[in-house]
């Protein structure tokens, strides 16, 4: 009797707490539910500024001692980034050097083994229709080389061209600006103050990967941002130089290396004051841009502080802040080569 009882009704209270449990998730992610930001878009995107690589057959793999085998190294650039670059552009500094030989055995002076890029090269983006439009491209070619001194039987070498460029990245964030500091569910559907926000960053080796926000008052909030190095090659400030052989040096006692300029500018160029740690080092709290180091390469954190300057007339809204990295970038690329005793 007292098992037939239960199992008649067990079925209609299991229905019973099944709808209860329903109304009460459904009250709940009304007005605690969290916003999730959209994607920035409109970049392209990627890791990689310079695309470098050599033409096939330039140089060839086996050459002939005593300058019995002329031949060509042809190192390819294609901007793959979305950073303009060259000689009117505002990365004017693009250098191919020849490297891992002895200049004078293959017919060369130490000034024919570097060259610089006379041509701008337009970066990547996108078509009316969406589709992406490559970077334009341009070659640099060491040409007449030849192997001048004689080997007794055979000799192994490797050829690297040193690539160094200017360039920039460019990530974009949002804001979120309230006249007070407290945090409600009916403002989450448009901005929290708290949290990780969303962030766009152009095709480039260094990347903004993370940013947060955090209130202060009800005028001041507080941005954290990450700069991480994403790419394959060095990064060094752009600093002046006597000798195209003094940039992008491969060293870790350059004092150049690893480092880089950042800025930071709201859209609203005149409603914010913004001070940064790390920034130009005031003594009133930072600036707005500066030189920063990157202790071999790692990730840096960059603290902000934004305080609005003027009324805008909403009590809540999204505003973009952009973050602008500058600086020269370092990539090689070699090849084996083996020299014979020719006949």
């Amino acid at each position: 009797m007292f098992k037939k009882y239960f199992f008649s009704i067990t079925p209609a209270l299991f229905i019973v707490f099944f709808i209860l449990t329903l109304v009460i998730m459904t009250g709940c992610t009304t007005k605690n539910q969290v916003y999730q930001e959209e994607e920035i878009s409109g970049f392209m995107g990627g890791l990689v500024g310079l695309k470098i690589a050599l033409m096939d057959g330039a140089p060839p793999s086996v050459i002939l001692d005593e300058g019995a085998s002329p031949f060509s190294f042809i190192v390819t650039l294609e901007n793959a980034g979305e950073a303009p670059v060259g000689p009117n552009t505002a990365n004017p500094l693009v250098v191919v050097r020849l490297v891992g030989i002895l200049h004078r055995n293959f017919g060369l002076s130490q000034d024919e083994a570097v060259k610089t890029v006379a041509d701008d090269l337009d970066p990547t983006k996108r078509n009316f229709d969406g589709t992406p439009l490559p970077g334009e491209i341009t070659y640099v070619s060491f040409d007449n080389l030849a192997y001048t001194a004689s080997v007794p039987d055979s000799l192994a070498l490797t050829m690297r061209a040193e690539v160094c460029y200017d360039y920039e990245s460019l990530a974009t964030t949002k804001l979120c600006m309230k006249r007070d500091v407290l945090e409600t569910w009916e403002d989450a559907s448009i901005c929290t103050l708290k949290g990780p926000k969303p962030v766009g960053n152009a095709g480039s080796p260094l990347h903004i990967t993370r940013v947060e926000e955090a209130p202060i008052n009800n005028k001041t909030v507080q941005i954290n941002f990450v700069i991480e190095h994403l790419g394959n090659g060095v990064f060094f400030y752009r600093n002046e130089y006597s000798s195209l052989y003094d940039v992008c040096v491969f060293d870790e006692t350059n004092p150049h290396i690893y480092k880089l300029e950042v800025f930071v500018e709201p859209i609203q160029k005149d409603a914010y004051d913004v001070k940064c740690m790390r920034l130009d080092n005031k003594l009133d709290g930072g600036g707005v841009s500066g030189k920063v180091a990157m202790f071999e390469g790692a990730p840096l954190t960059i603290s902000c502080f934004l305080t609005r300057t003027k009324d805008v007339g909403s009590r809540i809204y999204q505003d973009l802040l952009n973050i602008r990295l500058k600086y020269r970038y370092g990539e090689f690329v070699e090849v084996p080569i083996l020299i014979q005793s020719h006949p």
